[in-house]
């Protein structure tokens, strides 16, 4: 499996990404999704408040088929890659010369040439916007060296996505003879539409990197032709869509309203050769039916072995065989009640919420299946593994004391079929998970997201008023098990969710010794800094006299 991705999809919305990979020689691949989200007490979480129906209702889940993955430098090379542009070319040879071909398969053909497109070049470009995040950390003595073999690894990147870009357009420029159908060359125009723009949002976001950098290094840097090269590849993949009649392009001072709408649109038809089909199910309604007649049994036991005692010790016509069936079915409707609430609870945590089954939607095969149920819980019964890595970053026993918090359980069991997988799609190696998790009810609990603060200036020694952010801090912990016996092999991993009234502000990534990516709040400077307005606003706490505890006590939400 690869690594899980959390990250925030908008303001609103925490993102994570799973990535299930099934080995080949393994019939049916399972894994363990389990969530940990540690929630303050003060947002009104609460196992009575909070039920699995309104988690379900916050939480977006989406299941394709995971992308081929093709490097960028196969896609440019003649000769390489062929088996995803091989089945294109021959089905237009066969069209242009006259002969019936299979529409479907060549559309499903060109929108997965997108699919790879996009993820190729979204991958390489992640990896070298991580690579300028690494130079911040490193030495200065090493960092013309390292600024020089970026610089390098840029001027190759863009060495390859010339080529393979204009191999695409080579392939597909075929589709648009008049001969071909017409929604055969719709699809091609949506690909190559598509595919222009991602190449510009990455070439733009390089660019934007180099300038970051080149602005912090006034003597130079070798990354300045690079950024110049790859200012090139933005440009021009602008200019190709102005050219081509694309409305996909932004003109400086206008609304461009159109413009996130319409690449979503082009995104949701490249993407959907990859989409399954999902249908969900209540989990337990067999186990549930069985608790019910096992509770109305044991009630119908009781009353029919009363009615018997009592038809013995009064005779059936008499009052007291009369008042004894009334109180023994009295008995008896509560007895099957309570029967049915015990046995639940006792059966619960065996029972999921939700199954779903994974489909193929050309041939209906079941691809995998999946069970889902969700708890919430004090923190103190989560697993003890769980709850050091909660506290990695307060190692000490009084971590747990002033951090009064509920826990979210979320289990998430797939299984994958490996035969059913390979028959979907042929190049397929797992199926990408997308779970979104909605923050919004939690923000309705949420003070104001400026506090102000009074102190004592340590210059001036005036009292002056300090603006400070108000932050809250959802901490999650993933663990994901994969296989089961011996060959079960679990990884976890911890994140921490900074968010306040308006939505999330950053997702931190927290190792096993608590460090993070991240430091703490913005500088009050960057929130007003200090004032010395004389009126007193509604949130103002004298903090002068315990120095600045209350504002560091902030980060702990």
């Amino acid at each position: 499996m690869e690594d899980p991705r959390l990250e925030p999809h908008d303001s609103n919305q925490l993102e994570l990404k799973l990535a299930y990979v099934v080995d080949p020689g393994v019939k049916r691949q399972h894994y363990l999704v389990e969530s940990f989200m540690f929630v303050p007490r003060t947002l009104g979480v609460s196992g009575q408040s909070y039920s699995a129906q309104r988690f379900y209702e916050d939480t977006a889940t989406f299941v394709r088929l995971k992308t081929p993955s093709v490097a960028l430098e196969a896609l440019a090379a003649t000769g390489r890659a062929a088996r995803w542009f091989d089945p294109v070319r021959e089905s237009l040879d066969r069209l242009l010369g006259g002969a019936a071909v299979d529409g479907a398969g060549l559309v499903r053909g060109l929108k997965l040439l997108g699919a790879i497109y996009r993820a190729s070049i979204r991958d390489e470009g992640r990896l070298l916007l991580d690579r300028f995040d690494a130079l911040s950390d490193a030495e200065p003595k090493s960092l013309p060296m390292q600024e020089q073999d970026l610089a390098e690894t840029l001027e190759r990147f863009v060495g390859r996505l010339g080529p393979a870009v204009e191999r695409l357009r080579v392939v597909g420029r075929r589709c648009e003879h008049t001969i071909v159908p017409g929604d055969i060359r719709d699809i091609w125009g949506v690909v190559d539409e598509y595919v222009a723009i991602y190449a510009e949002e990455i070439a733009t976001a390089l660019v934007a990197a180099c300038d970051t950098r080149l602005a912090r290094d006034a003597g130079g840097s070798a990354l300045a032709q690079a950024r110049e090269k790859l200012a090139d590849v933005a440009v021009s993949e602008y200019r190709y869509r102005r050219s081509r009649g694309y409305p996909s392009y932004a003109v400086p001072g206008a609304p461009n309203e159109n413009i996130p709408r319409r690449r979503r649109i082009l995104k949701r038809i490249i993407s959907s050769v990859l989409f399954l089909e999902q249908r969900h199910e209540e989990g337990g309604t067999k186990q549930r039916d069985i608790i019910a007649g096992v509770a109305a049994a044991a009630a119908m036991l009781f009353a029919v072995l009363v009615a018997r005692w009592a038809q013995l010790e009064w005779g059936v016509l008499s009052s007291g065989f009369v008042l004894m069936m009334v109180l023994s079915y009295i008995v008896k409707d509560r007895l099957k009640e309570w029967a049915k609430r015990y046995l639940g609870r006792r059966l619960a945590r065996w029972l999921p919420d939700y199954v779903t089954k994974v489909r193929d939607p050309q041939t209906g095969q079941v691809i995998g299946s999946s069970r889902e149920s969700v708890s919430v819980a004090d923190s103190s019964r989560v697993p003890k593994d769980i709850r050091n890595m909660r506290h990695s970053d307060h190692p000490a026993a009084i971590a747990e004391h002033g951090r009064s918090e509920v826990v979210i359980r979320f289990v998430k069991e797939v299984t994958l079929d490996s035969k059913g997988l390979a028959n979907a799609m042929t190049g397929v190696e797992g199926l990408s998970d997308i779970i979104r998790f909605n923050f919004a009810h939690f923000r309705q609990r949420m003070d104001d997201v400026i506090e102000t603060y009074r102190i004592v200036h340590p210059d001036s020694r005036r009292i002056v008023e300090v603006r400070c952010r108000r932050v809250y801090h959802i901490n999650l912990v993933l663990r994901i098990t994969r296989g089961a016996g011996e060959r079960r092999e679990a990884v976890a991993e911890r994140v921490r969710v900074v968010l306040d009234q308006r939505g999330i502000l950053r997702v931190e990534e927290v190792d096993a010794i608590g460090a993070t990516q991240h430091s703490g709040l913005p500088s009050a400077d960057l929130l007003g800094g200090f004032s010395e307005r004389a009126p007193r606003p509604r949130h103002v706490r004298a903090v002068a006299a315990r120095g600045h505890t209350d504002l560091l006590a902030l980060r702990d939400g």
